[in-house]
């Protein structure tokens, strides 16, 4: 029977930004490797799949943040495949004290693509068989990032380089590159005086090697939060590698 994967985590210093936080996109490394970890074990790890033409690919990530752990402070971090949806394998992770109260929850989406032909394929019997084969329950993380919402002068951006340490095991920009621009194309000001809680992103095309990139973001105040569109595209502005959605708290709220 399919049960939880879970390590325990330190959160060194280098892990967190110069206010002691955990870094969202070192959060997204976290998730990666404990979901290497566990597939692993089932034998639909990325470097089993990649001896046979086939890789993994993520789709959609949607993270919420209660509250992000703190420089020596140590959690536990858990994953389990939690579902299928079309051609769709779906994964959960939940980031917890040792209390059990939880700092931060995800869902994800991931595709099964064939290498060469860079197109999903159907999840095999053994991926449907893990993912749906148990009785722990999905996490409930209702839906942030409204595609219709898009459109219309953005109000900043910043350029970006797709450089040697932003390439994955794909070859393309690792997902956690991604979540780094996303919140790095935001003013130094704004990220200094304000908390991420929320953030979902939906990845279109891969981002290779040595491409240029503009991570462009729109902002709304709504009282006591920020809320942000973001869309990040090739350097013609041709197309849309991903668009997210990020919410934001003043500090001390």
């Amino acid at each position: 029977m399919m049960t939880k994967y879970e390590e325990k985590v330190r959160i060194f210093n280098h892990y967190t930004n110069y206010k002691g936080r955990l870094f969202v996109k070192t959060l997204c490394d976290l998730f990666n490797d404990v979901a290497e970890a566990q597939t692993e074990m089932y034998k639909v790890d990325v470097e089993t799949l990649n001896a046979q033409g086939i890789t993994w690919m993520l789709h959609r990530l949607h993270i919420s943040l209660h509250k992000m752990p703190s420089k020596d402070e140590e959690v536990i971090l858990e994953t389990w495949p939690s579902g299928v949806d079309r051609l769709f394998a779906l994964r959960d992770y939940r980031m917890i004290r040792k209390n059990g109260e939880e700092l931060v929850r995800a869902t994800s989406e991931w595709m099964y693509i064939d290498m060469k032909r860079r197109r999903p394929l159907r999840l095999p019997e053994m991926v449907i068989s893990m993912s749906t084969g148990h009785d722990i329950p999905k996490l409930v993380n209702p839906p942030l990032l409204v595609e219709k919402e898009f459109g219309g002068e953005m109000e900043g951006v910043r350029d970006f380089v797709a450089t040697f340490d932003n390439i994955d095991f794909n070859g393309h920009v690792t997902q956690a590159s991604y979540v780094r621009w996303i919140t790095n194309s935001l003013p130094f000001e704004f990220l200094k005086n304000h908390v991420l809680v929320e953030i979902e992103v939906i990845y279109a095309h891969e981002i290779m090697p040595d491409s240029h990139i503009h991570s462009a973001y729109r902002m709304e105040s709504r009282g006591e939060e920020v809320v942000v569109w973001h869309e990040v595209k090739n350097e013609t502005s041709t197309f849309t590698h991903c668009q997210a959605k990020t919410v934001w708290w003043q500090h001390g709220k």
